[in-house]
């Protein structure tokens, strides 16, 4: 009986685990929250930096998330590639705006790994801060937005490299 019980359990968490994959997610669009921040040098940045491409990848990322910092080589490449295709790449450091010391944690991690995208620094008291990056479950979590601000499918969480054809799909060059 105990093997019958063990063998049931065995096939309904198989069954359980294929309902996670990422295959069957259709492409939605909804609103990407409205923001308004500033750039590691001090430029404002806001949903405005859309309209000019025709897709842009939207990544967050902590400093004390080691798989976000280890892609930031990735994201780059993908930036030098894609701007040729007016796809941009811009990235929130989530906890850049803590503190002071968070702040200059981040940009230390931004120039040793060489990054030439735009990082946005959120302000903890915004509502962009509060109503929706606190509300990201997992770091990295990457949005692919279109250039009427509109998110396109879900979010992709992980190490983007993982999800190339997921990414490849939603800015259609796939």
């Amino acid at each position: 009986m105990k093997k019958a019980i063990s063998l049931l359990m065995a096939v309904l968490c198989m069954f359980s685990l294929t309902a996670c994959g990422h295959e069957g997610i259709e492409a939605t669009k909804t609103p990407f929250p409205s923001f308004e921040g500033v750039d590691f040098d001090g430029n404002a940045v806001s949903n405005e930096i859309f309209s000019r491409y025709d897709a842009t990848i939207v990544n967050f990322w902590t400093n004390g998330c080691g798989s976000c910092i280890e892609e930031m080589p990735d994201l780059e490449a993908y930036y030098q590639t894609f701007r040729e295709k007016n796809i941009n790449v811009i990235a929130v450091a989530a906890s850049a705006g803590d503190s002071e010391e968070m702040r200059a944690m981040a940009e230390e991690i931004l120039r040793r790994k060489g990054v030439a995208y735009t990082n946005i620094i959120p302000d903890p008291e915004s509502s962009f801060y509060r109503d929706f990056i606190c509300e990201i479950a997992g770091f990295p979590t990457t949005y692919i937005v279109d250039h009427e601000g509109n998110i396109i499918g879900a979010p992709l969480v992980g190490v983007l490299k993982n999800q190339e054809g997921a990414l490849m799909k939603r800015l259609e060059l796939g």
